[in-house]
């Protein structure tokens, strides 16, 4: 199995594992510190850690076009998401796992992720991390 298929798996248990909270969720849960946060719920980590996996072994044995679909998978990830709020911003978070890859990507490959990320995500809504990452795209493409 490619990494891109271990990545897509683990958003499939993922987004099963968010499922599962929000299907036994209580109605007061996270509100005025009652219950439990379902944003602070086990998969999160679980998911985030998968992902760290995921992009720690492309950085280490894939080569470019690997590391491209990967790339562009884990920053669509959050596009594409159909659950609660509250998971899609773990889904943002996880783009900062791609920064070792970006390196080593074609020159075509930075570009048009970085043409992409700028129009994904304006100025005004760019979360520090994904600064960061726009300017790892930006400066592979100096």
């Amino acid at each position: 199995m490619g990494l891109k298929e271990e990545f897509t798996n683990t958003m499939n248990e993922y987004d099963a594992a968010v499922q599962e909270v929000q299907k036994n969720r209580k109605f007061f849960d996270g509100l005025l510190g009652m219950g439990t946060h379902p944003g602070s719920a086990a998969c999160h980590d679980t998911m985030d850690r998968r992902v760290a996996e995921i992009c720690g072994q492309a950085a280490e044995s894939a080569d470019a076009g690997e590391k491209a679909e990967l790339v562009w998978a884990v920053f669509q990830a959050e596009g594409s998401w159909k659950g609660p709020e509250y998971a899609r911003l773990m889904l943002a978070a996880i783009q900062r796992h791609t920064l070792p890859l970006i390196s080593g990507l074609e020159e075509t490959d930075r570009k048009e992720l970085a043409e992409w990320y700028r129009k994904t995500y304006p100025r005004h809504k760019r979360l520090p991390m994904q600064e960061q990452v726009l300017k790892a795209l930006k400066e592979q493409n100096k």
